[in-house]
């Protein structure tokens, strides 16, 4: 059965395939607020389709908010990232299936940025960008992390006992100040730290999954023969 996603990506290289066009126009993730990167963006052609794609699925009955294709498209630069780092540390990535905008069944039309499923494990991605002050930082993180425990704890009432679901809050900075045509380094090496962390979960919980596989468990009790 097909499930149902804005997109669903089988291993890196669907992914890459698919966010390439990213880096061909040098997508940077700008400080610019979002109504004037929408302004900016309104007639770029990947933009338009991921909005079609989006109302001819039926992924919401709430309106879609311009803006919100906007983000997509900086978490998309994000989770390139992502898989390029679990790619470099050695990761089966081909084996990672991605899905985009995923409606939770039964979730009162609530919907998970991205979830990453490897064998019999969910991974529950959630982003959000402040662009502001310290202290709104911490409540646009205490906001998405309790939408990302409700999300997982949803999926997990749903499927088997025997499956993980995890979930995880990443929050990103704007890297690029367009108006004064600048790169803000200090806020691109807080990302850089933020994926490396996001690579290290991801990780863990990926060979917590590789060790209850068949060979490993009876590699496991070879010390005793």
């Amino acid at each position: 059965m097909k499930l149902k996603a804005l997109h669903r990506f089988k291993g890196i290289k669907e992914f890459n395939l698919f966010s390439d066009y990213l880096e061909q126009i040098d997508w940077k993730i700008d400080k610019k607020l979002l109504k004037e990167r929408v302004e900016e963006y309104k007639n770029d052609l990947y933009i338009i389709d991921l909005k079609r794609k989006y109302l001819d699925l039926g992924i919401s009955i709430w309106p879609l908010k311009d803006e919100e294709s906007i983000t997509w498209i900086d978490t998309i630069l994000l989770m390139r990232r992502l898989m390029i780092e679990l790619f470099k540390k050695g990761v089966n990535t081909n084996e990672i299936t991605i899905l985009m905008e995923y409606p939770l069944v039964f979730g009162n039309y609530m919907r998970s940025d991205y979830l990453l499923v490897y064998d019999r494990l969910i991974i529950v991605l959630e982003f959000g960008m402040f662009n502001q002050d310290e202290r709104r930082s911490e409540e646009r993180y205490t906001k998405k992390l309790q939408e990302s425990i409700n999300h997982r704890q949803i999926i997990a009432n749903m499927v088997s006992k025997l499956v993980d679901v995890v979930n995880y809050v990443m929050i990103y900075r704007p890297e690029y100040d367009s108006k004064n045509e600048k790169l803000m380094d200090d806020n691109k090496e807080y990302n850089t730290g933020e994926i490396i962390k996001l690579t290290e979960f991801v990780i863990k919980n990926i060979r917590n999954q590789d060790r209850l596989t068949a060979i490993k468990q009876l590699e496991s009790i070879q010390d005793y023969n």
